[in-house]
This record gives structure tokens, sequence and C-alpha cells, in this order.
């Protein structure tokens, strides 16, 4: 019976990895969290787990539950209960596309054995830079009420991408956004959320040589103000 479980677990990670998911939009209320790959962990120790935890396979679970399958359309819900139900140390996390987006900007296009360690040291460092932040500012939950604090710690993070990756920081806002930093403002508040100061904006795209006085020139070509790069995401 168990090796037949430890067979559906590794057929339904199996199926998950080779299948394209639109993963939905980045909310997190903790800030950056590494991807469980890029922890050494794959989709095969979620569903272990849960099996050791519950005495019962993520798929008889979920067919209970008349849930889809993990790697079928659907599949995305059913990994957060099965998040839910796991320790947090052996919870799935995936790749968001504001990751890949920002490892491509530094030219690691595809995720080959050679340019591995290339992307583990970006990931890495959103991982470090995040918990550096929130030992300085403290978590999104503790500045809550503090909007001076809470766009400090912003400032501070996006200072630290733009001078360690500055490839990945002069695409702006919206991809400091997707990698995961998207919520770091906590609480009812979100006055600053979305926006990248533009005195520190300006400062940074200066450094790189693609602002000059009020303008940018786009990598794709025109030109935009700085009041396009500070505006909110969807605005």
């Amino acid at each position: 019976m168990v090796d037949k479980v430890t067979a559906a677990n590794k057929r339904i990670a199996a199926k998950s990895a080779k299948q394209v998911i639109k993963p939905p939009p980045v909310i997190s209320t903790t800030g950056f969290v590494k991807p469980s790959v890029y922890q050494g962990k794959n989709l095969y120790d979620t569903l272990n787990a849960f099996q050791n935890k519950t005495k019962m396979s993520a798929s008889d679970f979920l067919m209970q539950k008349e849930l889809p399958q993990i790697g079928q359309t659907g599949g995305d819900k059913s990994l957060e209960l099965i998040n839910k139900v796991v320790d947090p140390k052996d919870k799935y996390i995936k790749i968001n596309p504001g990751i890949d987006e920002a490892i491509k900007a530094e030219g690691f296009a595809s995720n080959t054995k050679a340019n591995q360690p290339a992307r583990q040291k970006v990931v890495n460092f959103f991982s470090n830079i995040q918990n550096k932040a929130d030992e300085i500012f403290g978590s999104a939950k503790d500045i809550a009420g503090d909007i001076a604090k809470q766009e400090d710690k912003l400032k501070y993070i996006t200072k630290g991408i733009a001078e360690n990756f500055p490839k990945i920081a002069a695409k702006g806002t919206d991809l400091i956004r997707k990698i995961g930093f998207a919520m770091i403002m906590g609480g009812p508040s979100t006055i600053g959320a979305d926006l990248i100061p533009a005195s520190l904006i300006e400062e940074m795209g200066q450094e790189l040589g693609l602002i000059e006085g009020e303008r940018q020139v786009y990598a794709e070509g025109g030109i935009a103000s700085i009041n396009d790069l500070t505006r909110p995401v969807g605005v």
C-alpha cells in the first residue's frame, strides 16, 4: 500500500512539473519567500510530508474533497489546501513569474546546469535582503501602522537590489512587486505601497545611465517621465 501511495505521489509531482500553469497574481503579506526548488526541495517532498502527517495520500484526500489533482486545471487551489495541512517548512513554494523575469534580466534566460549557481545567487539575495529588512524595520505586521518605516523599508530593499543587480532594478516598480515584495506594506493602509520614491528612481537611473534629468529611455524604445516610473501598477 505504501509503495502505491509513494508511486502516486511521484506521478503527481512529475505531471505537475511538466505542466505550465499560469500562476495567480503575487499576493504576499510577508514579502519574498524563496521557492522550494531553490531550497533543494520539490513537490514530491510536500506530498510525502502530507502523507506522513495525515496517513493519507494527497491524491486520495483531493478525491474525497472532489477537488482536481495537482497538475490538472484548477490544481493550484488544491496545492494551496495541501500547503495549509503540512508544516510551514514542508510547503511547496512555486517560482513566481517575477523571479523568472528578474533572472532573465540578469542574462540567464534558460535554467541550465551551467547558470544554476547564478540563478541561485539572485534568489538567495532576494531572500537575504527580505530577512535583513525585516530585522531592521520589522515585519509587515509589526510596522503596519508606521507609514514612514514602511517607506524606509521599501527604499532599503529597492536600493539593495539596485546596488547588486542594477539590470533588475532598471526594470522598475512592476518587476520589484512581481518578485514578491508586493505587500511589504502591512496593515490596512497601502499609502506608497506601489511606489518607489521618485528620488530613489532618479538616483538609480542616473547611476545606470538610463535617466537624463526627468527622462528615462526605455530599453524597448521611447521615453518616460518620472511620474510614469512611480505610478502605481495598473494605473
